[in-house]
């Protein structure tokens, strides 16, 4: 039976939850889909501390620390990254934990147990979230002990199109990057089985965040084409480069925002384009949100509510100009 997953947008959410009632949970997420990044995030927006531990790059002594003689006895002394001030708040991320070798696993046991490591002990306030990558990611992963899977509460993670764009409108992912996979979202994610070994690159999130970057810096896409392989994969490469071509017959995206409308060829992979590039020249001036709205309605109504929609999640003050509520009375019900 396979195991449902959630959205990232819904592992916000549970985080939440779980981080309230101080129960440790192991985020299970394919390779670049941005279990690290989210985490960070959740302790940035509780205004937490965050420490990040590499499980895989750790041998136990590292975790539970060298032995030192006090008086007559033997204690341990922690390693300098675990958390020492009692009145301090955070999270303590024990990433890529079934990458760890068993001996590892072992020597983190007690901590997400008992919230103790020796004579350590994690101060009241610090929360515990491990991650890790599938079984079936091909990667390096060791089953984790049955008594540990049972202490934490297990969320499977998937990446969704629908996530990803937020997150790359907000974060300003390059205008090719957003009209492609609006157009193609079944390959924000590829397998890595399908790649040959010649060229072991493969489709997530994080590679198509690379890419936007080098495109960013690169004029002409026929220069970088073997680059765009190499950092999403042959089959995927492929099906962009041939994507992007269609922005060639753009109409000027400036003139738009002047007030001058061209008509549109109905075809989805232009109308995705043509939203992508206008998302990102938007500037949120009032003439821009003037011309925005009347333009949208010349689209097919699918196209121009997404265009609304987007510019709203780049800037949310489209919501509040005057001419918004007259489009929003007459388009409110295809809103989803």
């Amino acid at each position: 039976m396979t195991t449902p997953s959630i959205s990232t947008t819904e592992l916000y959410r549970n985080i939440d939850t779980l981080l309230d009632t101080d129960t440790p949970v192991f985020i299970h997420g394919s390779p670049g889909i941005g279990k690290s990044y989210i985490v960070a995030d959740v302790a940035k927006k509780h205004n937490l501390e965050l420490v990040d531990v590499r499980l895989s790059q750790m041998d136990p002594v590292d975790l539970r620390g060298i032995p030192s003689i006090k008086g007559d006895q033997t204690v341990w002394m922690p390693p300098v990254f675990f958390p020492k001030d009692k009145d301090s708040k955070g999270i303590l991320f024990l990433d890529e934990l079934n990458s760890a070798p068993p001996s590892v696993q072992a020597a983190i046991y007690q901590l997400v147990l008992n919230r103790k490591m020796g004579e350590y002990e994690l101060p009241k306030e610090w929360r515990i979230i491990c991650a890790g990558n599938r079984i079936s990611d091909r990667g390096v992963v060791f089953r984790l002990p049955t008594p540990l899977a049972n202490r934490m509460v297990h969320l499977h993670v998937q990446a969704r199109f629908e996530d990803f764009k937020l997150f790359a409108i907000k974060a300003a992912i390059h205008s090719f990057v957003i009209g492609f996979l609006s157009f193609r979202p079944d390959l924000l994610s590829t397998d890595p089985v399908v790649e040959d070994d010649a060229n072991p690159a493969f489709a997530t999130p994080r590679s198509y965040h690379m890419l936007s970057n080098i495109l960013k810096k690169s004029k002409d896409i026929n220069k970088i084409i073997p680059i765009i392989y190499g950092t999403i994969g042959y089959s995927a490469g492929i099906e962009f480069t041939s994507y992007v071509k269609v922005y060639e017959k753009l109409p000027d995206v400036a003139a738009i925002y002047d007030g001058h409308y061209p008509e549109i060829d109905n075809q989805p992979a232009l109308l995705y384009a043509l939203v992508s590039a206008l998302v990102e020249y938007f500037d949120g001036s009032e003439k821009h949100k003037e011309h925005l709205l009347i333009f949208a309605q010349t689209l097919p109504i699918e196209f121009g509510v997404m265009l609304v929609k987007d510019v709203i999640v780049k800037d949310e003050s489209l919501a509040t100009f005057g001419a918004f509520d007259v489009w929003l009375e007459k388009y409110g019900e295809y809103i989803i």
